[in-house]
């Protein structure tokens, strides 16, 4: 009866830091959910932690989910005014398709732009946020990679990066909508987005 008390006990507790580390990086939310988070940690009964890792298997996968918004913003629906507000026109990617220079109200303060992509039924199907000024060494960006890449562990994704360049990361997934994650640290130019660090998202519409 104890070991299934610790087993449900453990459960409980992977499934609220599973859920509380849903926050982008970057966002106040996110700081205070990593902060939280340490405290409920530097509290934990030295004697009890040990005891569970005797008893329990805590190697528990749990179930991922396809990617579905970014910065509250709805992937595949039009631009939510409520979470969102719209500055001006940009470049889009695709003949007959549009783009919006956006300043989202929930933003990460890795990036100070951000433009949403639209189909042509005015639907989001690709965001790319970025720095168009220099963001610092080339640790520190690094870094901000590492945060992203913690983050998106959550969804269904698989690295297709190389893992000894650091200053890039792909994600792409296959699930039912198949989508592409790109990150960089390079210095980039292209269309009307000068680049120091970016983290570009794509939804695959075929």
């Amino acid at each position: 009866m104890l070991i299934l008390k610790v087993i449900l006990f453990t459960l409980s507790l992977m499934l609220s830091i599973s859920f509380g580390n849903a926050g982008e990086p970057g966002t106040e939310e996110n700081i205070k959910i990593q902060q939280d988070i340490k405290t409920n940690n530097s509290k934990t009964n030295p004697e009890k932690k040990i005891k569970s890792q005797k008893l329990v298997n805590t190697d528990i996968q749990l179930p991922k989910n396809p990617i579905d918004t970014i910065f509250l913003q709805p992937l595949g629906k039009p631009i939510n005014p409520r979470y969102a507000n719209l500055i001006g026109n940009c470049i889009p990617a695709q003949k007959d398709y549009s783009c919006k220079i956006i300043k989202p109200k929930k933003n990460s303060n890795h990036f100070n732009k951000y433009h949403y992509y639209l189909n042509a039924n005015n639907q989001v199907y690709g965001v790319i946020a970025f720095r168009d000024y220099r963001i610092g060494n080339v640790d520190h960006c690094r870094s901000l990679i590492t945060e992203w890449r913690d983050y998106f562990k959550n969804f269904e994704f698989e690295t297709k990066s190389r893992e000894e360049n650091p200053d890039q990361l792909l994600l792409v997934t296959r699930s039912i909508q198949p989508s592409e994650i790109y990150m960089s640290c390079y210095p980039e130019s292209y269309r009307d987005i000068k680049s120091y660090f970016s983290l570009k998202l794509f939804v695959d519409e075929n």
